[in-house]
């Protein structure tokens, strides 16, 4: 039957999610606190995990302007090659894949969605409302109401509205958010300016316009990769918080300066410290995160994406998460799917990904070589977890739609 689904929140996730819904057969309604007047964010990370997602659903990657990541060097501060511990190609046959990796700016990737969501498919569309945004949701009755005192009926309620979630309350009560004690520099620089620095240049030389790159001193690092065709270098910088009684919200939003930026990586090779004196439209983001739902349903609602298990940027995955969440559902709830068959599938929703997107989730909370000091608490959420080996390999290897339908097969 078709079923009246009411998804909240319309970024990454809730548009993906809005794709999937609406290709499975249902009436789908999104609900947007913002305008979209002005969307933020740097580039992201479409990991093959996302790419075989996104290409079935007909998502147009190259409107995305990606550029394909090859592999990840790694440097010290100083600008001193050291390894290369990641090649596309080598873990793209030791998975049997041909999915690749592309880097995006995340604008590229929500228009993307957007464009492919509003499409709509074999005649449906969703609707998308902007400048709703939702107070509370009840998951025993698949109530929505808005701000605006407007109270909405649905089947099934998919919660996509990030880490400063409201429908993730329904599911955990009032929501305690913890500092990582890192904090983050965000910025773009256009290539070409780079490229007309002679200092700039050489270090644009090495690294190239096809590869992720990362430059770490003990506790420093400097993350740089090309996005929208290799037109803008994306710019990470992280760096202890210094604990000086400023408080950084976990937001996009927070404006930073170059001054305060260079302080930071004051010991940093001089072409790294140029090209960040370049730095254009700093954003200062506080890694703050919160702990995974215990459950990522409740009743009538499903969770997903940063709602459900708030991902840091260490490995890259947040928004292939997200994608992940949303295909997983749309693979489970299918044309035929009855109002009594719900809760079975929201229990397989999570049996498939919760794992999987809370490893993800820990993992994320540090740089590869610290991984061990998040294992206890992984473990309090995922008993008798074993950190993964390698953990491109451990993301990549995701196939959430197959591990849907074979759920559905055995029913």
């Amino acid at each position: 039957m078709t079923l009246k689904v009411i998804i909240v929140g319309a970024g990454l996730g809730g548009l993906s999610a809005a794709i999937a819904f609406t290709r499975a057969g249902h009436d789908v309604k999104v609900y947007e606190k913002s305008a979209f007047h002005n969307e933020v964010g740097a580039a992201i990370h479409l990991a093959p995990n996302a790419t075989r997602i996104l290409k079935p659903w007909g998502c147009d990657l190259e409107a995305m302007q990606p550029t394909t990541c090859n592999h990840l060097s790694s440097w010290d501060y100083k600008g001193n090659f050291i390894a290369t511990p990641a090649i596309t190609k080598d873990l793209q046959k030791k998975l049997s894949i041909e999915d690749p990796w592309l880097l995006v700016h995340r604008v590229d990737l929500h228009n993307a969605l957007r464009k492919k969501a509003e499409e709509g498919f074999a005649g449906k569309k969703p609707e998308i409302h902007l400048s709703c945004a939702v107070e509370s949701v009840d998951p025993s009755t698949g109530t929505v109401i808005l701000e605006d005192g407007r109270v909405l009926q649905a089947d099934l309620i998919i919660g996509a509205d990030g880490v400063h979630s409201r429908t993730v309350k329904s599911i955990i009560g009032e929501v305690q958010k913890r500092s990582t004690g890192q904090n983050c520099f965000r910025f773009l620089v256009p290539t070409d300016k780079l490229q007309a620095n002679p200092i700039t240049k050489s270090l644009m030389d090495r690294i190239g316009l096809q590869s992720l790159n990362a430059f770490n001193s003990e506790d420093r690092r400097l993350i740089l990769y090309p996005c929208r065709a290799g037109t803008l270098i994306n710019a990470a910088v992280f760096y202890p918080d210094n604990a000086d009684g400023q408080t950084i919200e976990s937001s996009w939003q927070n404006f930073g300066n170059v001054d305060d930026l260079l302080a930071e990586i004051e010991s940093f090779a001089p072409e790294l410290r140029e090209l960040c004196s370049m730095a254009e439209d700093v954003k200062l983001w506080s890694l703050a995160s919160r702990d995974p739902s215990p459950v990522f349903f409740k009743g009538k609602l499903a969770i997903i994406g940063d709602a459900a298990h708030p991902t840091l940027p260490h490995q890259g995955q947040g928004g292939a998460q997200a994608i992940e969440d949303a295909a997983t559902l749309g693979a489970l709830f299918t044309a035929t799917t009855t109002l009594d068959q719900i809760g079975k599938r929201l229990e397989a929703y999570n049996n498939i990904r919760y794992e999987k997107a809370v490893t993800i989730l820990f993992m994320s909370r540090v740089g590869d070589e610290h991984r061990e000091v998040v294992m206890e608490d992984l473990r309090r959420f995922v008993p008798g977890a074993k950190m993964p080996t390698n953990m491109w390999l451990y993301a990549w290897n995701s196939f959430p739609v197959q591990a849907a339908q074979d759920f559905l097969r055995q029913q």
